[in-house]
């Protein structure tokens, strides 16, 4: 559930809500019953972490390998990055 920041125009307060996306937006202020802002802020951020396996089953996968090269020199795929 998303959390929305709000600000009174009349005093100045500023409170959070945690809400549904269909929840109706609040409209008053909580301290003077004033009018309030929805405030556009940064929100928090989205970090997605893909892993890939080399063929094998090895973690590391090296972008030589397409070209029938290796990472670290050698004549057969290796399973860990060159140093």
């Amino acid at each position: 559930m998303p959390t929305y920041e709000y600000q009174c125009t009349a005093c100045g307060h500023h409170f959070e809500r945690r809400q549904s996306i269909n929840d109706e937006k609040i409209r008053e202020c909580p301290e003077c019953q004033g009018e309030v802002e929805l405030l556009i802020s940064g929100g928090s951020g989205f970090i997605l972490k893909v892993g890939s396996a080399a063929p094998g089953g090895s973690k590391f996968s090296c972008p030589a390998a397409k070209s029938g090269e290796t990472c670290c020199g050698s004549d057969s795929p290796c399973d860990k990055p060159a140093d």
